[in-house]
């Protein structure tokens, strides 16, 4: 493995197979004030600046620390320096007494994301390296995970509406400190770090020890990546078969069709179950392996009578086949109709007059206004019926679009708006 600095063309060439716009961008860096965020951060003002970009950095106060303060402002004090654009964002409230390094980092990255949204930035840079991928397999090899979790980190991941990307994910911490040192830059080393009581530090040691017997980062990489390639091939088998097996429906449920998916590899199966739940309710992660498993089991018994998993309610249709739709407590509230709105993670709600008017589940209330009317019921499942999308008027159903059903108090205007099941993994 080299240690000499990374130079201006190798990082160029990394941004490039991450397919950014290089129309002056607009890049957020994460900045720790250790040298892999701070060779980071020098490496990308080059990039932005030669591109007519603008970049901005921002580090996180946990207020973990009693000098994490004067930390954070020591890096503001460096970059200023520097004329990088920098700020500081403080983590506020009472701290976790326990699995502090997990919230710490849900915390980082909810504030993060939430500045860049807030200042129009559309990319947030991180500075994972190759030895943050190799612990991160060997993390996740200790809480057992499969291929997906074993495989390399994504170097851009779209996360709540901005794209997390990791420039530097090739290049080794030495080859980042030793830019560091190639501009003059002191970097400061998280106590943490070297803290024995949280995994990394003890996973640092482990690979020092591996290392020495020939396994070095280097290597461990090439598996990794390799494993990536594998699971890539294996998700494009997924999506054929996905489409084959599974039906979606404009009235935002699916049908899967269980001879054809029951012949099919068992990951197969479990990957077709997993995307289609993640359809009917979006979430940043899918359900762990044994939820999914089981219920891959559950379907091969043919006494099988229905269940939920992930917000979503799995039962058998009329034909044989099997339905899965929204599990009515878990679809988002009445909400207020406004142009480009998606509802409950599903719907796309487009053409409809905004005043006073709202969008939500049929639920109970609505289906006992339908049975009055006996008008456009339909012949949809109840379970599937009750979940659909519906227009209000205060306590007042006005239409259930999906149904052909509109009140004799709906405007006209509304029949012509459209809600579409967006029919996609978000």
């Amino acid at each position: 493995m080299q240690n000499t600095a990374i130079t201006s063309e190798s990082f160029a060439f990394s941004m490039q197979k991450l397919d950014i716009d290089g129309t002056r961008p607009k890049i957020a860096v994460a900045v720790s004030g250790g040298g892999d965020s701070l060779a980071l951060t020098i490496l990308m003002q080059e990039w932005v600046t030669a591109r007519g970009g603008e970049m901005l950095t921002l580090t996180v106060d946990h207020k973990l620390r009693p000098n994490s303060s004067a930390e954070a402002e020591g890096v503001q004090k460096l970059l200023r320096a520097r004329n990088i654009t920098h700020d500081i964002l403080t983590w506020e409230g009472d701290k976790p007494l326990t699995h502090v390094q997990e919230m710490a980092r849900k915390a980082r990255y909810k504030l993060l994301l939430s500045e860049c949204l807030k200042r129009g930035f559309p990319f947030l840079s991180i500075a994972h390296n190759l030895e943050d991928q190799i612990e991160t397999f060997w993390m996740r090899l200790t809480h057992g995970s499969g291929l997906d979790g074993l495989s390399a980190m994504s170097s851009v991941r779209m996360t709540e509406g901005v794209s997390v990307i990791r420039p530097v994910l090739s290049f080794s911490r030495e080859q980042l400190r030793a830019t560091c040192l190639q501009h003059d830059i002191k970097w400061v080393e998280d106590p943490s770090n070297s803290n024995k009581k949280y995994l990394r530090p003890k996973l640092r040691a482990f690979e020092n020890l591996l290392k020495a017997e020939g396994l070095t980062p280097d290597r461990l990489a090439l598996t990794v990546q390799k494993l990536e390639d594998a699971r890539q091939a294996l998700q494009v088998m997924a999506d054929t078969a996905f489409s084959e097996y599974v039906l979606l429906h404009p009235e935002g449920y699916a049908t899967l069709k269980t001879e054809k998916w029951k012949k099919s590899p068992r990951e197969i199966q479990r990957r077709v179950l997993a995307q289609t739940l993640m359809i009917l309710s979006p979430k940043p992660y899918q359900s762990g392996f044994e939820a999914i498993e089981q219920t891959r089991i559950d379907l091969h018994n043919q006494f099988f009578t229905g269940k939920t998993l992930a917000g979503c309610e799995i039962f058998p249709g009329r034909s044989g086949d099997v339905l899965l739709a929204r599990e009515s407590d878990a679809t988002e509230g009445r909400m207020r109709v406004q142009e480009g709105l998606v509802w409950d993670g599903r719907f796309t709600v487009s053409g409809f007059p905004t005043e006073s008017l709202y969008i939500g589940a049929l639920g109970e209330q609505g289906l006992c206004e339908l049975k009055k009317n006996m008008d456009g019921s339909g012949m949809l499942p109840f379970k599937i019926k009750r979940v659909l999308p519906a227009l209000w008027h205060g306590g007042n159903l006005l239409a259930v679009p999906h149904l052909g059903y509109y009140s004799q108090s709906c405007p006209a205007r509304l029949k012509t708006g459209q809600i579409t099941f967006c029919g996609k993994v978000v």
